[in-house]
């Protein structure tokens, strides 16, 4: 199994382990999409995974995007992506799909994951 960076460059495991221990190296996107009486809260995440997801077959997987929240979309989809430029395409994409299902949405960028409520 091998390890790349944001790039696409090959990592050795030192420097892999290094990058994934910083939360702002990872993050591609976090976003919060809520309804305004904030009945319903989703976040959809975009990270760097690091480690090729395809396993040889094909070009590198490195960037996964997650819905976490209630109802329909609770952990249930996952997009992944060769390059960064896909994982921000498809993180907005997500943000959209989640956002057209909840009433009244409000939309927030997150510097971090919340501490206290949401998903984690």
């Amino acid at each position: 199994m091998n390890w790349y960076d944001k790039d696409g460059n090959l990592l050795d495991v030192a420097t892999a382990s290094d990058l994934l221990s910083n939360e702002e190296y990872k993050r591609v996107g976090l976003t919060e999409v809520a309804s305004g009486d904030r009945s319903a809260v989703h976040i959809v995440s975009t990270v760097w995974l690091g480690l090729d997801h395809a396993h040889g077959d094909g070009p590198p997987i490195l960037f996964e995007t997650m819905v976490f929240g209630e109802g329909s979309w609770a952990d249930q989809d996952c997009q992944r992506y060769s390059t960064e430029l896909e994982a921000r395409i498809g993180h907005a994409e997500q943000v959209a799909l989640v956002a057209a299902t909840v009433p009244d949405e409000v939309i927030t960028e997150l510097p971090a994951w919340p501490k206290t409520g949401g998903a984690r």
